[in-house]
């Protein structure tokens, strides 16, 4: 009786795996349906999507650091139920440079963990980067970062390199409907990734270079990362692999260098957001080719069959 028992499980246990997976795979892509109508809300206010990265108000600080660069998701605060948050940003402070001053209230804004940001198949992510305070030491007490499971369309190439390729988003740049002129519904606006263990600042919602994602390669591509910190656990050949091997436990010497990839813990693919505010699931041996048209709001390309 007891090793008939045992089968049950044995053949039981995978399919309560699976649907447990399901589960999470519909809450994550709830999610991203979520993020895609505060965008379209967003867009609605400000007649164009929020900026990847850059300034909000002047264009240097009045905190004496150097530009403001909150990122697009932090801009949507107000509009994901999180308005209370939104309401005590500082937004003249640089989150990516906290040398100095913090302004108190902006400390609980970079730390926050927002439930919408998280995908329940990824348990790395609701660890903040930093939480153990051996990553970063700049400030005292040590920042946490909060992180994000959803990136925003850099495009192609390094987020600032020279002969990137833009996407929806960029420094300063968030499209508009009408520049989306390959299409809404073929248009990437957000995917999947993994930011990683707790000193990956991949991922970090108030970090300019946290959030982003390229079509450098396609979906769950083992190709490491360039980032500016790495936990010793992302090296290859890990599920989300970055370089570490030079600048601050990182791959980059310069700022604003970054390239990430669209990664998820689900099998099989991605979950992504186009630009109509649809979510959907991406199998990850979609051709490089069609990732790559789907990255482009303006690139003309014509998408083959589909996708």
């Amino acid at each position: 009786m007891i090793a008939i028992i045992g089968i049950l499980i044995a053949l039981l246990l995978p399919a309560v795996q699976a649907a447990r997976e399901a589960a999470r795979q519909t809450q994550c892509r709830n999610n991203v349906k979520q993020i895609g109508l505060a965008m379209h809300m967003y867009h609605q206010a400000n007649k164009r999507f929020p900026p990847g990265y850059g300034y909000f108000h002047a264009p240097y600080g009045q905190s004496g650091v150097p530009d403001p660069e909150w990122p697009w998701c932090v801009r949507l605060f107000g509009y994901l139920e999180q308005r209370a948050l939104h309401e005590v940003i500082d937004w003249n402070w640089n989150p990516g440079y906290p040398f100095d001053y913090i302004p108190p209230n902006n400390r609980e804004v970079v730390g926050a963990q927002i439930s919408t940001f998280l995908c329940p198949s990824d348990p790395t992510a609701e660890t903040r980067f930093n939480a153990n305070h051996l990553c970063s030491t700049k400030t005292d007490p040590p920042m946490e970062y909060g992180r994000v499971c959803y990136a925003g369309n850099f495009g192609r190439g390094q987020m600032e390199g020279d002969d990137r390729v833009q996407g929806v988003f960029g420094y300063n740049h968030g499209a508009r409907i009408e520049e989306i002129t390959d299409g809404t519904t073929h248009t990437l606006l957000l995917a999947e990734i993994i930011p990683g263990h707790d000193c990956t600042i991949r991922g970090a919602h108030s970090y300019d270079e946290g959030p982003v994602f390229m079509q450098d390669y396609t979906p769950n591509d083992r190709t490491a990362d360039m980032v500016r910190w790495c936990d010793p656990r992302d090296q290859p050949p890990g599920r989300a692999p970055c370089d570490w091997s030079s600048g601050n436990r990182g791959s980059l010497t310069r700022l604003n260098m970054v390239l990430h990839t669209s990664r998820s813990m689900h099998p099989g693919g991605v979950t992504v957001g186009l630009c109509d505010g649809s979510a959907r699931f991406l199998a990850e041996t979609i051709a490089l080719q069609t990732w790559q048209f789907l990255g482009t709001p303006d690139g003309g390309e014509v998408i083959p069959g589909e996708f």
